[in-house]
């Protein structure tokens, strides 16, 4: 679809994920005026994907377009502009300079970074988390992502890797396998790969995140047994957060904050791993924007909005 936007200013924000990719361009006032959703074709291999990015951004390309933003999950060189590499894509996708190759194709500023670094600076600019100065972002997902933005700006560490809390070690000495491969990590145990996991040890039996909580509604001992180790871990990830970088807030998003069935639980349980009283009123909660988080996020970090 082609924008009519009557010669506004437009960035295109694109969300690059291992299953499809969301484009959108968008306003200086944060609004998307058209967008669009295509596979990612991951199976296909590098230069389908890299086809994809682009034929993303030409449906939503228009004459009035002044800049391109890209969010991708894994590790960003953002100066450089490089994807380096992540667990969602093919083994050959490694050091891609996506910055470079959509700056040649579309003759316009492109700017790449982590899609949960994204997914936060617009729920820290747009969302539920609009009117604090330190924000942190949790997405739970199929793994858990992470981002930091203070005073509306990104933090990004050394190397553009601030807010990996997913790689945080919550179970010391467990056998729990992150994504990563690391044993004890956050993602280990608070993702919707440690529910399928922490199900099949319990049940033999392979399911998603949706089934098990459908099960656990129905009364499933074991499936409400899962549930509950999710809530726990999530709730000591939530109190580290807290502990470490002391927010304004938490916004967390992905498929598991909307489980309430895990969600409720885990927040009513954080104050109690919290030490210090003055910090167990954290406001944590769910981000508010929905589909459009990372698009708007991918236009953000151009800073051109």
């Amino acid at each position: 679809m082609r924008v009519n936007s009557m010669s506004e200013r437009l960035i295109i924000g694109v969300d690059a994920g291992g299953t499809k990719i969301r484009a959108g361009a968008v306003t200086k006032r944060g609004k998307i005026l058209t967008s669009t959703k295509i596979l990612t074709e991951t199976a296909r291999g590098r230069s389908i994907v890299l086809k994809n990015i682009v034929n993303s951004v030409r449906q939503v390309w228009s004459k009035d377009v002044r800049a391109i933003g890209v969010g991708i999950a894994g590790i960003v060189d953002h100066k450089k502009g490089i994807y380096r590499q992540g667990p969602n894509f093919p083994t050959a996708f490694k050091n891609v300079p996506l910055a470079t190759l959509l700056r040649k194709t579309f003759k316009v500023p492109v700017t790449v970074d982590n899609d949960v670094h994204c997914f936060t600076l617009a729920e820290a600019k747009f969302g539920s988390a609009k009117r604090f100065s330190s924000v942190v972002g949790l997405t739970l997902g199929t793994g858990i992502g992470g981002g930091i933005v203070i005073d509306g700006r990104l933090y990004r560490g050394r190397n553009n890797a601030a807010g990996e809390i997913g790689h945080m070690t919550i179970g010391f000495g467990s056998d729990a396998v992150c994504g990563c491969g690391r044993k004890g990590h956050f993602e280990a145990f608070g993702s919707g790969s440690a529910m399928a996991r922490l199900y099949k040890q319990r049940t033999g039996t392979t399911a998603d995140p949706l089934a098990i909580e459908k099960a656990a509604l129905e009364g499933s001992a074991k499936a409400k047994e899962t549930a509950r180790l999710m809530s726990e871990a999530i709730a000591d990830g939530l109190a580290n957060i807290v502990h470490v970088l002391n927010p304004d807030i938490i916004v967390v998003g992905g498929g598991l904050a909307a489980a309430d069935l895990i969600w409720k639980p885990a927040i009513a349980k954080v104050g109690s791993r919290i030490v210090y009283p003055a910090l167990r009123d954290t406001p944590i909660v769910r981000a508010s924007l929905g589909a459009d988080t990372n698009i708007l996020g991918a236009a953000l970090i151009t800073d051109l909005l």
